[in-house]
């Protein structure tokens, strides 16, 4: 080692230092006096671009579409960036001819394992369906669906859980009618074998709810309540879709044309046979598998998700039986969710039982065979009703920053929860017996406090009491009043004072609900005196003739009024006789809800709103009667008046 030393230091000895000048100054400036020549594009390597995105490198729409299936990560990402900054630039028009692969692409990327891919698919597939008119992207939907029923299916639960995000892309981009027409059973099904599997033993009911493990040690209980009550928010937003789907096909169902056969009649039939149109749909024309009947679908979605439902309360409810009224946070919104469901499911059978042509109440009869005693015994007997949240920690509060909402009403934020299990009790029990009779005691009691305290009360949780005040006072009216006559009483006392009171909000159209459901209620005679007749109504109906005072009035208002003097009402007839002088002096520029701004369909109005004068004449004072039709005569339209005059002469 001592000799390398020495060898080394002789050979830094023996070099030879620089001892010159430095180099002059302009032999050290970079040479820039060399010739370029313009690079040179053809035409075609132009076309289809798209954007550049922070600086990088232009891709054209088929290196795009290339690079949706590389296998690299950060190639794939780019190409789905790439595609969403084409789109928003408004070159969405230039894609609608590579919609197929385009679709197919993005679509396959919520199969992918990277979640980044599969979170920019998602944002991607949000921005091209907004972009682009439904007419296009109807035929396509097909593509869809199937990378949707996989990932919803998946092996991984990482990719099933990002399924939910996809699913809220189309429920919020594609229309209602393309998911409830052909995909909605299945998505369905689907929903059901994300949060349960199939039993196979000899048990009663067909499913078993799955346990989600979580990451974290003594997390997983916590996990699979959150990813149940996630999973069934989307299955009620698509039972909303269906709901509403089945609302839009009674409106544009035709009426049916009545023929009628007379032997004297000559008929005509045409002679050159008319160019044939195929009127399948489309579903039928590719040959997809037919669709099951919808008694048979309703039937397999009540028959699935009933149990499921009650057997999620079981395991969510408080455990501790001095602890049953006061719910957690999650035990709240799971509640809220499964109400919600059950109610949707409800609807959809008696809407389902209300388009027939015979009437039937077959399916509705056996749900309550099979369903209305479990029901009442894991909600009403065993949950303590009225429902509670448990308060939130005052270090919470401070921590979130977030005004808590005081408890209203009988419950903090366990409003809708409550009002809509009243909703459920009616529609399970619309013939309550005596034991029955008495279960409805506290929601009585209970929708009356809703009443006092309406003021508290938001859009969404009015809405929701008003369904229940039809279901209670309406629907189950006449045999409530056999068995709780002093409540039912208390409460329409109460929704009359909420209304003349001008309580409800206007927002919704809750307002205009509750008036329609009283007005409903005076029309029908048992219901009308069961509730205390003239007594019980005095308010309201002093109240009515005002609202012909205002801008618009509801058909149904209208047909009430009629009725009401048909029966001869004093209150009534002597309120509006009493307003006769405004009633006529706005007639002109009162609108009904539902017309059709035809001068004949006003005119029709009119004169059902002068009709009500010839029941009421005798109830007022007819020379102020009369003093108003001589002004009419001067300022109204000559029709108005020579009606209203021939009425008045009419004995």
């Amino acid at each position: 080692m001592g000799g390398h030393h020495k060898k080394n230091i002789r050979a830094e000895k023996a070099k030879v230092k620089l001892k010159g000048a430095k180099l002059p100054k302009g032999l050290n400036v970079t040479k820039t006096d060399f010739k370029v020549r313009k690079i040179e594009i053809r035409e075609q390597l132009k076309e289809s671009y798209l954007p550049t995105n922070n600086g990088q490198r232009q891709l054209n729409l088929k290196e795009a579409l290339s690079r949706l299936k590389h296998h690299n990560l950060k190639f794939r990402t780019d190409a789905l960036r790439n595609v969403r900054d084409a789109v928003k630039a408004g070159q969405a028009s230039h894609l609608i001819g590579h919609l197929n692969e385009l679709l197919q692409g993005i679509a396959a990327g919520a199969l992918d394992m990277e979640r980044d891919v599969r979170s920019e698919s998602y944002k991607t597939l949000d921005v091209l369906l907004e972009a682009l008119p439904v007419d296009a992207v109807a035929p396509f939907f097909h593509i869809i669906a199937p990378y949707l029923r996989c990932a919803m299916t998946h092996v991984q639960p990482a990719i099933q859980e990002d399924s939910l995000l996809l699913l809220d892309v189309l429920l919020q981009r594609v229309p209602s009618r393309l998911l409830a027409e052909r995909s909605a059973s299945t998505i369905i099904s689907n929903f059901i074998d994300m949060i349960s599997r199939q039993r196979h033993d000899t048990q009663h009911t067909n499913r078993l709810l799955t346990v989600r493990i979580g990451q974290g040690q003594g997390q997983g209980q916590l996990t699979t309540i959150k990813w149940r009550t996630k999973v069934l928010l989307r299955l009620q937003q698509i039972l909303s879709t269906l709901l509403q789907q089945g609302k839009s096909d009674k409106n544009a169902r035709p009426a049916a044309r009545v023929v009628h056969y007379n032997a004297a009649t000559p008929q005509y039939y045409n002679v050159v046979r008319p160019p044939l149109i195929d009127r399948r749909d489309l579903h039928t024309i590719l040959g997809e598998k037919a669709r099951k009947a919808e008694d048979e679908q309703l039937l397999s979605y009540v028959e699935q998700l009933m149990p499921l439902l009650h057997d999620n309360w079981m395991e969510v409810r408080p455990q501790q039986l001095q602890q049953t009224q006061l719910l957690n946070a999650d035990a709240a919104a799971s509640l809220h969710v499964l109400l919600n469901i059950m109610t949707q499911l409800w609807q959809l059978v008696r809407q389902y039982e209300s388009t027939q042509q015979e009437s039937t109440h077959e399916l509705s009869d056996w749900m309550r065979r099979t369903y209305a005693g479990k029901f009442a015994r894991i909600f009403l007997k065993e949950g303590n009703y009225p429902y509670q949240q448990t308060p939130m920690a005052d270090s919470l509060k401070q921590k979130k920053g977030k005004k808590m909402k005081a408890p209203a009403a009988g419950g903090q934020l366990c409003i809708a929860q409550n009002l809509s299990l009243v909703q459920l009790v009616c529609y399970f029990w619309p013939h309550p017996d005596s034991e029955q009779g008495d279960d409805y005691g506290p929601l009585l009691h209970y929708v009356s406090q809703c009443l006092r305290q309406l003021h508290t009360l938001t859009t969404d949780e009015q809405l929701r009491l008003v369904a229940a005040l039809r279901a209670l006072l309406l629907d189950n009216g006449a045999a409530l009043l056999q068995l709780q006559a002093h409540h039912m009483g208390t409460v329409m006392q109460n929704c009359i004072d909420a209304y003349v009171g001008q309580q409800f909000t206007t927002r919704e159209g809750v307002a205009t609900k509750v008036l329609n459901l009283l007005c409903l209620i005076v029309q029908r005679n048992e219901l009308y005196k069961g509730y205390g007749g003239k007594y019980q109504f005095t308010k309201f109906l002093g109240y009515l003739p005002q609202l012909l005072l205002k801008p618009s009035v509801a058909d149904v208002t209208l047909t009430a009024m009629s009725t009401l003097c048909r029966q001869q009402n004093v209150v009534f007839m002597t309120a509006l006789m009493d307003s006769a002088s405004e009633v006529l002096a706005n007639i002109e520029q009162l609108l009904v809800t539902g017309d059709f701004s035809t001068e004949e369909s006003r005119f029709e109005n009119q004169r059902r709103i002068l009709n009500l004068f010839y029941y009421a004449r005798h109830f007022g004072d007819l020379a102020k009667l009369q003093a108003t039709l001589q002004e009419m005569e001067n300022n109204a339209s000559d029709r108005v008046a020579n009606y209203l005059k021939c009425i008045l002469s009419y004995d």
